[in-house]
Formats: structure tokens, C-alpha cells, sequence
């Protein structure tokens, strides 16, 4: 049976990617989240940019060379917290 695919959140302050679903019912992809209190769509949006769409010295976006290289985005998962005063 599959494992069941949830919908990617985050924490106040902190920024993540990875495998889940965008929203309730839709197809699984990977994900941005951001938590608010400093954390903003913004930053989500560089981290999309820079693993889906800046080409690597191959040309091809980061996801796609990890691909191509044989790992599994389905198992990917990054988080980073706003620096603490």
C-alpha cells in the first residue's frame, strides 16, 4: 500500500521543501512552506527558483540534474529557521 502524501507544512520562522501535495486532493509534487513570523512566500519563492528553474552548469535545473544522477526527489526535504536575535 502507499504511503499516504500530506501536505507540506512549516513552522512559525522556518522555510522547507519537499514531497507532498500542494492541497487537499491534488497530485504530489515537490512543495514549498513557509511558517510567517519573518518566513514569507518570497523566500519560498527563491528556493523554488533555485531548485527548479536556475540552470546548473548543465543547463538543467537542480532537480532535474539530482534526477538525472539517480536520487529520488520524491525523498527530499529541506527546512531553515529565521536566525534567532
Amino acid at each position: 500500500m502507499p504511503k499516504r502524501v500530506q501536505v507540506l507544512k512549516a513552522k512559525p520562522g522556518q522555510l522547507r521543501a519537499g514531497w507532498g501535495c500542494p492541497g487537499k486532493g491534488q497530485t504530489p509534487d515537490l512543495c514549498y512552506a513557509w511558517g510567517g513570523s519573518g518566513s514569507q512566500s518570497p523566500d519560498a519563492r527563491v528556493l523554488c527558483n533555485i531548485l527548479e528553474e536556475a540552470p546548473t552548469s548543465s543547463g538543467r535545473s537542480l532537480r532535474e540534474e539530482l534526477e538525472a544522477r539517480g536520487y529520488d526527489i520524491t525523498t527530499l526535504k529541506f527546512s531553515i529557521e529565521i536566525k534567532s536575535e
